[in-house]
């Protein structure tokens, strides 16, 4: 049985150009994967507890004080929340920038707590208080 001349397998030419455009779409989209598991991470572990942190020093701020102190600077790192942590994937790291300031109105002024997980390059968690407000988001690094 003679096979058709006519009907033949591609060619090594064809057959290179597919493998190279898969590798490119593969090395393109590689780092775009790794990213997007890196701001997942951050989402579920730091997030979280970042967000717990500045919970605590507004909760404290509004509750946990003397109605007649007018303004009172508060050492958050001695709340549970806002303790550096062992998560399942690693580290978390909480950093706190500016002081912890309960106004008289029971609100917290110019805090803004940081979180940052072992491994994580690109992304980490980040809560302000600021102007009786709460404003907790990932951001990129």
């Amino acid at each position: 049985m003679k096979l058709n001349p006519k009907v033949q397998g591609f060619s090594l030419i064809e057959l290179l150009i597919v493998l190279s455009l898969i590798f490119i779409l593969g090395g393109l989209t590689i780092p775009i994967y790794s990213r997007y598991q890196q701001k997942a991470k951050v989402s579920s572990y730091v997030l979280p507890l970042v967000r717990a942190c500045a919970n605590e020093a507004l909760a404290y701020c509004m509750y946990g004080r003397a109605a007649e102190v007018s303004d009172l600077t508060v050492n958050v790192t001695s709340f549970p929340s806002c303790q550096n942590a062992t998560t399942p994937i690693g580290n978390l790291t909480v950093n706190i920038t500016g002081n912890v300031t309960c106004e008289a109105s029971g609100h917290v002024s110019n805090c803004t707590v940081f979180g940052e997980l072992e491994g994580v390059n690109f992304y980490k968690a980040k809560c302000e208080l600021k102007d009786a407000s709460l404003k907790c988001e990932i951001i990129s690094t």
